[in-house]
């Protein structure tokens, strides 16, 4: 599937509501999130999981710790298999960090996330790893928000690879995309 964007990647944002099997192969990624989830409207926080949670996700995972005023992102987890991918380790470092993804970060990435956390919506991305001068690898992957006391604390993603011809979309229209 060709995927239209604007940017390296597509960033879409889905109701919080959405079912599992609509993201395809990250189903079981979103399902364990939303297991967790203490009451309906209500994400679960960090503290909710344990790491057994995520067996089948080791090593594809990203927890980013959220901070505000401005918006800014530090990667409290960057799993190994996606360091492979991505050919740098994340953890611990804020996105703003970053020179390979300052771009992406200022035109793409931080309107997405600030819509997502203010709408309280779950995220899905897909692209090529061109601004780390991976293009060869494709990824989808989905953005989970979660909360503490009604704030949102943290995005906790999971990411598979996909060639190019096999990018997938979740079932339905997003609430919005950029």
């Amino acid at each position: 599937m060709k995927i239209k964007k604007s940017g390296p990647w597509t960033y879409r944002a889905y109701a919080s509501d959405k079912l599992g099997c609509d993201f395809g192969p990250l189903a079981s990624f979103v399902e364990v999130w939303r297991e967790k989830s203490p009451a309906p409207g209500v994400f679960p926080a960090w503290s909710d999981f344990d790491l057994m949670d995520f067996q089948d996700w080791w090593g594809k995972i990203s927890l980013a710790e959220m901070h505000y005023e401005p918006l800014n992102l530090r990667w409290v987890l960057w799993g190994t298999i996606i360091t492979n991918w991505w050919g740098a380790d994340y953890t611990n470092k804020f996105i703003t960090e970053i020179p390979a993804v300052h771009d992406v970060w200022e035109n793409h990435e931080r309107g997405y996330l600030e819509r997502l956390i203010r709408e309280r919506l779950i995220g899905f991305v897909t692209g090529s790893l061109s601004p780390q001068g991976r293009k060869f690898y494709y990824v989808c992957g989905v953005d989970l928000p979660l909360e503490k006391n009604g704030t949102i604390t943290h995005v906790m993603s999971a990411y598979m690879l996909c060639e190019p011809s096999e990018m997938f979309l979740p079932e339905g229209k997003p609430v919005f995309r950029v």
